[in-house]
Parts: C-alpha cells; sequence; structure tokens
C-alpha cells in the first residue's frame, strides 16, 4: 500500500493535481488548463489518484480531495523539503532529534540555506542587535564574537535564554561571561541552564530564525544550515527550543 502510494505521488503532474485540488474543486478540462496538461494526460492521472483513494468526483464531475488525500498532502512537506536539501542531509543527521519534530520538518520549507559559516555568524549578530523581547540559543560552543552583541541586547531589556550541553567546550583561558551578562544573570535576563548534549544549534528572536543547523555524522556542527522569517519555520524552532529547554537543568558556577 505505501508503495503504490509513494509511486502515485512521485509523479510530478499527480502531485500537482493533488496541490490544485487542496485550494479549489475542479473538473478534468480545468485542471488540465491550470497545470497546461492535455485533457487525456489529465483524466488518465486523476483515474489513478482516484484508484489509490486520494480523489473522489461528485456528480457534476468535480474533482475532490479524499480525506485521506488531505492527510498525505499535509504529510508530504517533509519528504519535499529533505529532498530539497538532499545534499545537506546527506552528512546531516537529525537521529537525537524527538521524532515530533521530525514529522514536523516541512514547516521549515520556508527557510533559505546558508552555506557560509561566516554569514551564519554575521546573521546571529544582526539578528541580537535587532531583537527587543528575547533571543533564545542552543549552541555546543560559546561564540565569541557575539558577545558585545549580547550584552547591547540585555542592557536594552532584552530576555536571553542560553542552553549550552554538560561536556561545553569552553575557549582558552575563559573566564566567565563578563558583569554585565552576570549582572543580567542576578537580574533574571540571562537565563544559563544545561542540557545533556546539543542535538540541534538554535539561533533565534522573537522576529526570526538567525541560524538553524544540524550535527554531522561524528555529533559536531560546522555551523551551516537555515535562516528564515517565515512564521512556520519559526514556531518549528520555538518549540524545539521549548523542548530541550523543558528537560534542563540550573547551571551551578
Amino acid at each position: 500500500m505505501l508503495c503504490d502510494l509513494l509511486f502515485e505521488v512521485s509523479n510530478e503532474d499527480r502531485l500537482g493535481i493533488l496541490k490544485v485540488l487542496s485550494d479549489r474543486a475542479l473538473n478534468v478540462t480545468n485542471l488540465a488548463k491550470e497545470l497546461d496538461l492535455t485533457n487525456q494526460e489529465c483524466s488518465r492521472h486523476v483515474s489513478r489518484l482516484g484508484e489509490v483513494g486520494l480523489t473522489w468526483k461528485d456528480p457534476e464531475g468535480l474533482n475532490h480531495l479524499t480525506f485521506y488525500g488531505e492527510i498525505v498532502l499535509r504529510l508530504l512537506p517533509g519528504l519535499e523539503f529533505v529532498s530539497r536539501q538532499r545534499e545537506y542531509f546527506t552528512t546531516h543527521t537529525l537521529s537525537a532529534l524527538p521524532t515530533e519534530h521530525v514529522g514536523r520538518m516541512g514547516e521549515l520549507s520556508g527557510s533559505t540555506y546558508i552555506d557560509d559559516v561566516m554569514v551564519v555568524f554575521h546573521n546571529i549578530e544582526r539578528v541580537i542587535n535587532e531583537a527587543e523581547e528575547y533571543i533564545w540559543r542552543l549552541t555546543d560552543r560559546i561564540l565569541i564574537t557575539s558577545l558585545d552583541e549580547l550584552e547591547g541586547a540585555v542592557q536594552r531589556g532584552v530576555e536571553v535564554r542560553h542552553l549550552e550541553p554538560k561536556n561545553m567546550v569552553y575557549p582558552p583561558n575563559w573566564s566567565g561571561p563578563g558583569p554585565i551578562l552576570a549582572e543580567a544573570s542576578v537580574k533574571g535576563k540571562f537565563i544559563n541552564r544545561l542540557v545533556e548534549s546539543a542535538d540541534v544549534f538554535i539561533a533565534m528572536s522573537e522576529k526570526e530564525v538567525a541560524a538553524v543547523s544540524f550535527p554531522e555524522e561524528d555529533g559536531r556542527f560546522d555551523y551551516l544550515g537555515f535562516s528564515s522569517t517565515d512564521k512556520d519555520t519559526h514556531e518549528w524552532c520555538k518549540d524545539v527550543f521549548e523542548c530541550f529547554w523543558s528537560m534542563s537543568e540550573k547551571k551551578t558556577e
């Protein structure tokens, strides 16, 4: 059954028909015009979709998605996203990410892939500078280049939540975050907590996702990944961060 379903939706024209029908019911003639197909081609595709239960035709000849078809179409964006970014996901793993979030990967479809780590870090600094409400970071390393921006943010009244793994790698001669962030910590504006491991890298504000990156096979990050102002991407990253936050514990200096 699954192989039959995957075979039918693997066809670009049939997938296009499903997407059009998700907006409105159409007869074969109008479907064909919408997708630049011949009536004969369109009729054949619609017939196949009907045979596997994805569509149905009413007495007026209008084609509709079945409830099953609606469910299938809602599940496909995740596969579309990872297939579009297959080169990235060939070398980056989601194995430690909760299954519920992997199943929602389609929500990252509105993000942009950034393949330059310097652009990623610059983007993080910019987002910190523009934040007005909060900055959330889940990271395996202290990003020295963004400390000044974080200090400026807490001085503006921005709340910072910082998640780091228990085996955090600190820079040589690291002596702590400095007096500004230390004072913000006392006031509850800079909250630093620990997780068992950083299985995803996230840097975001209330406005946008500066970066979301996934580890390579050895568990390390190259910090290449995705950024977005898209609300679905933002919601996905927010939910993932809150999931890790709920499992975190207080850091004691």
